[in-house]
């Protein structure tokens, strides 16, 4: 059975070309965005993620508190999990993030703190039933502490995948802010990963891709 659901807005996939083996060595930047909207008050948090093996992930959740800094702390939190989910442990990953505490919380994960979570993050189950995502990130990379790097850079523009991710972020946020529509995000993410990590625009066939989630709302 899945363990847990997509968020409302959110696409993954992966460019053909850059596939590697199981085991093989990859990075993947994570990014948050998060901004109010003048006009939606669902306030989005997007999120993104780029991985050197051609992997990516975008989407969003919402809230209807009014968060400033803590919303885009959340919105990353949100791609590390998606990230995690995706990679970890099928390859041995290093994680790019500019976000300090993002990187405190893999470390603390990773030496069996699995108790480690931003401040004020409610690790009790949700009324689904189903646990938080953090607490399942946690519990993953504890489990593969082998697998998982992280690495603090000064700012996401650093890397050709930090950028590619900020702007999957992006797309997340306008996505869910409805300034643009799922048709117009998925052709973006491909134009732009695939500018980005210089290959050609196909991607894996669906088919040969696993994912256990399902579709709905959920938890954070």
């Amino acid at each position: 059975m899945p363990s847990v659901k997509r968020d409302k807005q959110q696409k993954e996939e992966q460019l053909h070309r850059l596939v590697v083996a199981p085991g093989s060595a990859i990075e993947v930047a994570i990014v948050g965005w998060y901004e109010l909207h003048s006009v939606n008050p669902a306030h989005p948090r997007g999120w993104g993620y780029l991985a050197s093996d051609g992997h990516y992930g975008f989407g969003a959740t919402t809230t209807q508190k009014r968060f400033d800094g803590p919303g885009e702390l959340a919105a990353e939190a949100r791609a590390l999990f998606w990230a995690i989910r995706k990679l970890v442990p099928l390859y041995r990953v290093t994680l790019l993030t500019d976000y300090q505490e993002i990187a405190s919380l893999v470390d603390a994960w990773r030496n069996g703190d699995e108790s480690a979570m931003p401040p004020g993050y409610d690790t009790a189950a949700g009324e689904s039933g189903h646990e938080r995502k953090l607490v399942l990130a946690a519990r993953k990379i504890h489990e593969h502490a082998d697998s998982v790097a992280v690495r603090l850079v000064d700012h996401y523009t650093e890397t050709v995948l930090g950028l590619g991710a900020n702007e999957l972020a992006h797309l997340g946020w306008q996505w869910s802010a409805r300034e643009i529509t799922k048709s117009d995000a998925e052709a973006r993410a491909l134009a732009l990963t695939s500018e980005v990590l210089n290959v050609d625009p196909v991607l894996v066939a669906r088919d040969d891709q696993v994912d256990g989630a399902i579709e709905g709302n959920e938890d954070e």
